[in-house]
């Protein structure tokens, strides 16, 4: 497989495209019959390279700290004050370079949730880049938000800017409820500024 370092897929889709050979082997992979059809071979070969992994450059450990506010859409001004430290793995060649992660958060009101899920980096440009992520947690309501169950799920999506080849700078937001597994599922917001700090750099 080609190496593309700091490309993000659709930028990977679009090289692959300039190369004549791209389509044929896409037919041919995906037993498409595109013969008349320059269009569909187009389509069908996205396809295929979004199915298949993408190999990056390579990315060490890192730890992101993180201070926000917490359940920032409720209307009962249950609002709190959370941060927050995430452990953030190397991307897993062999599983499409996604990015394990653990962390724990914890609010002004006495809740705290230990997660672990996966992130996955979509490189913009030299600077910025933007992550998807998504994680399972075990939620203590303490004083605040009454969430409805103990397993949360954590959605998000992070903005950030590469300060230095070791550093970046995020803005995100995550949505953490527990998906219908109980009644009660009033489900929260957060948006937060977090500092990412990778041992061996970013690449």
């Amino acid at each position: 497989m080609l190496n593309f370092p700091a490309l993000s897929p659709i930028k990977i889709i679009l090289y692959q495209l300039s190369n004549n050979h791209v389509i044929k082997e896409a037919k041919e992979d995906c037993w498409i019959n595109t013969s008349n059809n320059k269009l569909t071979a187009t389509i069908f070969t996205a396809i295929c390279l979004l199915l298949s992994p993408v190999t990056l450059a390579k990315q060490s450990d890192s730890i992101a700290v993180s201070a926000g506010v917490f359940d920032i859409t409720n209307d009962n001004n249950d609002m709190a004050t959370e941060v927050g430290i995430e452990y953030r793995f190397s991307p897993l060649k062999s599983v499409y370079n996604l990015i394990p992660a653990v962390g724990f958060t914890v609010n002004a009101d006495q809740a705290y949730w230990f997660y672990g899920g996966v992130r996955y980096d979509f490189p913009l440009n030299k600077k910025w880049v933007l992550t998807p992520n998504w994680a399972i947690s075990y939620y203590n309501e303490g004083d605040s938000t009454d969430l409805g169950a103990d397993i949360e799920f954590r959605t998000g999506l992070e903005l950030a800017y590469k300060l230095s080849a070791n550093s970046r700078l995020g803005v995100g937001g995550y949505h953490l409820s527990n998906a219908g597994l109980a009644s009660r599922n009033p489900g929260s917001n957060s948006i937060i500024l977090s500092y990412n700090f990778s041992f061996g750099g970013f690449k």
